[in-house]
């Protein structure tokens, strides 16, 4: 029988390494999260993973869950996004909350999925839509500056 707590600080190590697969050294496990970072209510130490993408002005903070149903379902608790949420809120800083979630045992091609709230995905949009008018404006200018004009 595989230890609940073993089985998700496992998790929280493979997530690490699957999400920093893409963009390395982006993601990283929260050392010493959970229980002591609520004990000594240090918003930084709460939560399991942080990912810092350098081309969005916001970090994501996660709470990484496997195990709640198996290989072809998983239970999500309306809990855990409130939890992520206020721990997300109360550092003070931009920061996205989300679930990184694993189909415990599963042998398909979708083994892990991220879980956002409607407010968080708002949010994420909110600030790639504002990349994207920043990058029109910029091209705009670029455009202007190509043809001699004055920007």
């Amino acid at each position: 029988m595989v230890k609940s707590k073993d089985k998700g600080s496992r998790w929280e190590k493979d997530a690490t390494e699957i999400l920093n697969e893409k963009y390395e050294f982006t993601w990283k496990k929260i050392v010493g999260s959970g229980a002591f970072g609520a004990l000594l209510d240090i918003p930084e130490l709460q939560g399991d993973l942080l990912g810092k993408y350098y081309f969005l002005p916001f970090a994501f903070r996660a709470d990484a869950k496997t195990g709640y149903g198996g290989a072809t379902q998983l239970t999500i608790k309306r809990d855990w996004f409130d939890k992520i949420r206020k721990e997300a809120e109360a550092t003070g800083k931009p920061e996205v909350p989300c679930l990184i979630c694993k189909f415990s045992g599963s042998r398909s091609d979708i083994k892990y999925f991220i879980a956002l709230d409607f407010e968080a995905f708002h949010d994420f949009l909110e600030a790639v839509d504002d990349l994207y008018h920043e990058n029109i404006r910029l091209r705009e200018k670029w455009e202007k500056f190509a043809h001699g004009e004055d920007f």
